[in-house]
């Protein structure tokens, strides 16, 4: 898949079909905009693209804290999915553009777009002023057949980000990977730490969260770890480390069965299901017994994940 971050590079080819919006925590409803940009691609012999933009800290429509997906991770599932192009360029570069400039001068004119597909709820152009009906008429003008899907939701409700998010923060990992329609992801490089695990014979793979991306509710999690392009049942524990005396949150993962070493590799990290809450045992004793049962509930718990 090619990358542009700006408006000026890497144009396509050919003729496109572009699924629109944020995307924000590629989630069921977004995966549907997606796949129907590509499978319609594919019936007409376009080229499938992904329209989306970056936000600076602290401004444009979404804050750039606590995605639910890094950049990093969202370039993967759209890979897999079959996405050729991604354009994510800055808020700034097209915020300024009327509903009908961007139709005309970007996605027409730009990205010589034939098909454009979102949400029911989509909006676009300066102040968010177009809506999807804005676009279906836009669309008779300039000749973009245009597909707007109705949302997904999940027991009634609507999947959104923002409902994703709570259940990330609550440790509901089940329901937050229902809405997303595939786990939660770390992907980060390995990192020192102070080898206690290592000493214990359960050496951890640490990893920080990128700045940028929701952190999840401390605790033990039943995870699996991808590394050399295989998969290892894994447990995961996201905190502090209060029993060492830790501060800052950390992931650190025990990848079962494997024997390397991982430091400055980067990892992928998929989380299943909540184990427990973040404790303080009593003794590093303790501590060790907590992570052999950790590791053997984790171990039952992603084996139909490998």
């Amino acid at each position: 898949m090619i990358l542009s971050n700006t408006l000026d590079a890497f144009l396509p080819s050919g003729e496109t079909a572009v699924a629109l919006g944020f995307f924000d925590g590629i989630h069921r409803g977004h995966a549907r905009v997606i796949s129907r940009a590509v499978s319609r691609a594919g019936e007409a012999g376009l080229i499938p693209c992904v329209f989306t933009f970056s936000a600076p800290r602290g401004s444009g429509p979404k804050p750039a804290e606590e995605r639910i997906q890094t950049e990093a991770v969202k370039r993967r599932l759209l890979e897999q999915m079959g996405v050729a192009y991604m354009f994510c360029p800055a808020f700034e570069e097209f915020c300024a553009l009327t509903p009908e400039e961007f139709v005309r001068d970007v996605l027409v004119g730009r990205f010589r777009a034939k098909v454009a597909v979102c949400g029911e709820n989509f909006h676009f152009g300066k102040h968010a002023a177009g809506t999807v009906e804005t676009l279906v008429q836009l669309g008779r003008a300039y000749g973009l057949e245009v597909i707007a899907l109705p949302l997904e939701r999940e027991n009634g409700e609507v999947i959104s980000s923002t409902s994703i998010r709570q259940a990330l923060k609550a440790g509901e990992i089940e329901r937050a990977n229902r809405m997303l329609g595939h786990p939660f992801t770390l992907i980060a490089p390995v990192v020192h730490g102070r080898q206690l695990g290592r000493q214990w014979n359960y050496p951890t793979a640490n990893q920080n969260f990128p700045p940028e991306q929701i952190i999840l509710k401390n605790g033990v999690y039943a995870t699996v770890a991808t590394c050399g392009g295989r998969r290892y049942a894994s447990s995961t524990n996201v905190g502090c480390k209060p029993t060492v005396d830790g501060s800052s949150v950390l992931s650190e993962t025990f990848l079962i069965g494997y024997d390397g070493d991982l430091y400055g590799q980067e990892l992928v990290v998929e989380f299943y299901h909540f184990i427990r809450g973040e404790k303080k045992f009593d003794s590093t004793d303790e501590l060790r017994r907590a992570i052999t049962d950790n590791t053997e509930t984790a171990r039952q718990l992603c084996a139909e994940y490998l």
